[in-house]
């Protein structure tokens, strides 16, 4: 009897690296033609240094935006006053995140692709999150491929 090998699909790969000051990570060509966006060529990499997690996320531009938002005090409808704002305004996030490091004292950092901001008016979008209960501060940077 022939044993008939069952081929599983891949749902994760993985490669190890050894993390040394000034030496490059370099991807494989099947890590690359894995990330690679149906449109673009590039990528944003997201550390998030109190887990020690990366993601590298696919974009379609050179250029993301980065939103991060200070609260002062989080209310329970927080994440929905943000998402419903985001969808009026037609911005989905490539990456989203929320810390509390005290009770008094949470952050929200999000991250868009750039084409996403092509029809927003920055200043009309920070003045709308600073009318969300709770929220004491936002600013919006730009990351750039060097």
């Amino acid at each position: 009897m022939v044993e008939k090998k069952i081929e599983t699909p891949q749902i994760t790969m993985a490669r190890m690296f050894k993390l040394e000051t000034d030496q490059a990570l370099q991807l494989n060509a099947d890590f690359l033609e894995a990330l690679k966006p149906e449109v673009g060529n590039y990528a944003v990499i997201i550390l998030t240094p109190n887990t020690k997690i990366i993601r590298i996320i696919p974009t379609t531009t050179d250029k993301v935006y980065k939103i991060s938002i200070d609260i002062g005090q989080l209310t329970p409808d927080f994440l929905k006053r943000i998402g419903t704002l985001f969808l009026s305004l037609g911005l989905r996030a490539l990456y989203s995140t929320g810390l509390c490091f005290l009770e008094d004292t949470c952050v929200f950092d999000g991250y868009i692709d750039a084409e996403e901001f092509d029809r927003i008016d920055i200043k009309k979008l920070k003045e709308d999150i600073l009318t969300i209960e709770g929220i004491t501060g936002v600013d919006i940077s730009i990351l750039e491929v060097q």
